[in-house]
């Protein structure tokens, strides 16, 4: 669930195959298979499956929790059908280890299946939504499902800003997964022909539903450009798609003057590891949300933007008032996906050896 995920599940895959070059990696997963050529360097074998629910979202800040708990049902009605096409799948590629980030019902078929599952989080899906739960009951069959899906994960490599993953019974704490800029702050300006004079914005949401008058407004900002690339999509005087240029997402997020998003993982870490400063809104009921922001107030230069005023096209304010700010530069050990392949590794061994 969401391009964080598979941002950070991408990089440790990069690190992997920086390792041991020969490893035959499958990506099963929903996102556009593009994007694993984007990440990794290169194509991989790729099996297009939807193993969990997340949140089903509305865009990339608003989720429908009535929606999400149906199709979570919806999965557990289909719980014996999808673990025996797993299996099979196992079979027939003759799979050794999985790692998952962080579906459970993958932990339930390598179980069964007698070979290493491996999670990669910093949360677990049971924690987020027992969060729900307190005020609807009628969670608690499907945390308890997903519980014991995580049970059966033999080991957990847990990042950093977690929340309580302690459903997994095997915990091993590691640095910070974060994509490193390749260019400088000017080379990547130069790249996409940015006015010295102007500042630049990168709007960092993958779906974001801004409406004309919200546009209109926000072209009426002085002196500023703002950056976007595939899926979103918006149409404005001062905004720019990426998708023509031949840069990283990392390489942008190090050159911005701020980046414009919601907390999530993947682009906290990006603005850690670049100390980017970071434009941020609310995201509803989410309680990975409250742990992001307090590394965020504690770390990078920062400034809250309401969602209403997201949705408005009301940025001027919060622009303005960053601008204002020395840019802070956090020293936190980012060399999590290194470490997370060498773990991968090993219990990958330890299983062909035994």
């Amino acid at each position: 669930h969401g391009l964080g995920h598979a941002v950070r599940s991408l990089e440790v895959i990069r690190c992997l195959l920086a390792i041991e070059a020969d490893l035959q990696i499958t990506v099963v997963s929903d996102i556009p298979e593009r994007f694993i050529a984007q990440c990794v360097g290169k194509p991989l074998p790729f099996r297009r499956r939807q193993l969990d629910v997340g949140l089903v979202q509305e865009d990339s800040v608003r989720f429908d929790l009535g929606a999400t708990k149906r199709a979570l049902k919806s999965l557990f009605l289909n719980h014996d059908g999808l673990i025996e096409e797993e299996l099979a799948f196992f079979r027939e590629e003759s799979i050794q280890a999985i790692v998952s980030d962080i579906a459970f019902l993958p932990f339930y078929a390598a179980s069964r299946y007698a070979i290493p599952g491996i999670g990669l989080s910093n949360f677990t899906w049971d924690w987020i939504y027992a969060d729900y739960a307190r005020s609807d009951p009628s969670w608690e069959p499907i945390i308890e499902w997903i519980r014991e899906g995580y049970k059966q994960c033999a080991l957990l490599l847990q990042l950093p800003m977690h929340g309580d993953c302690t459903s997994c019974p095997h915990i091993r704490d590691v640095p910070l997964v974060a994509r490193k800029a390749a260019r400088t702050r000017t080379e990547t300006l130069d790249m996409l022909g940015c006015d010295p004079h102007e500042k630049s914005y990168l709007i960092s949401f993958s779906q974001l539903n801004l409406d004309d008058r919200a546009l209109r407004k926000i072209e009426q900002i002085d002196g500023a450009v703002f950056f976007f690339k595939h899926p979103l999509r918006l149409d404005f005087a001062n905004g720019r798609s990426l998708d023509a240029f031949d840069l990283s997402y990392p390489d942008v997020v190090a050159a911005m003057d701020a980046v414009i998003t919601k907390p999530g993982y993947g682009i906290v870490s990006d603005c850690l590891a670049h100390g980017a400063p970071i434009v941020y809104t609310d995201r509803g009921p989410f309680p990975e949300y409250d742990i992001l922001v307090a590394k965020i107030e504690r770390h990078l230069t920062n400034v809250y933007l309401p969602s209403q005023d997201l949705y408005s096209g009301s940025w001027e304010g919060a622009l303005q008032e960053i601008t204002g700010m020395a840019r802070r530069c956090p020293t936190i050990r980012d060399d999590g996906a290194v470490i997370c392949a060498e773990y991968i590794i090993d219990a990958f061994k330890d299983r062909i050896c035994s």
